[in-house]
């Protein structure tokens, strides 16, 4: 019940913010974000460069809202990308993070906030996993490539469309020379 009530006052917060960058989400959610940066490109030290949305055409792209994209720095570097994006279950948003590698390759997915009361079971990292290696939305089906979870009938389909969609956008976008 404790966390029940952590996850709603975090959740809460969050519906405040309109934006997806990750220098706009309450601490507790940033955590989540430098734990999963730190765990994929094995570093801490990382500055994001926010990427212009005008340029974001995601009407082509079905699943996806919000989307906000930031160069992952290290030391003058480019490590990757972060795409912040909101897909939409029965009823509410939710929010994701798909960490890119350089040639962008999904090298992790992590749910940053998860509104509605049914369907959270995608959060799972086990489940999570099977996002990872994909690259330009290929093997990205549904029940084909990615395996269904119980208890999220329509959460599942709805972020395994948004993260082939993502995918397929930032190929695009690399391809167009905006990344």
């Amino acid at each position: 019940m404790k966390r029940l009530l952590q996850v709603l006052i975090v959740a809460s917060i969050v519906l405040i913010y309109d934006d997806v960058n990750a220098k706009d989400y309450p601490k507790p959610i940033q955590k989540r974000i430098d734990k999963a940066i730190k765990s994929t490109f094995g570093t801490e030290d990382v500055s994001f460069i926010d990427l212009s949305e005008p340029s974001y055409d995601i009407t082509r792209f079905p699943g996806i809202e919000k989307v906000s994209v930031s160069k992952l720095m290290n030391e003058g570097a480019e490590i990757g990308l972060a795409a912040f994006a909101s897909s939409k279950g029965k009823n509410d948003l939710f929010d994701y993070l798909v960490l890119f590698d350089k040639s962008m390759t999904i090298k992790k997915v992590v749910i940053l906030v998860y509104r509605s009361s049914y369907g959270g079971e995608i959060m799972a990292k086990y489940w999570l996993k099977q996002f990872e290696g994909k690259h330009n939305g290929q093997q990205l089906e549904f029940n084909k490539d990615i395996d269904s979870i119980s208890g999220a009938t329509l959460s599942a389909p709805a972020i395994t469309t948004g993260i082939k969609s993502l995918s397929l956008l930032m190929v695009h976008l690399k391809e167009a020379g905006k990344l």
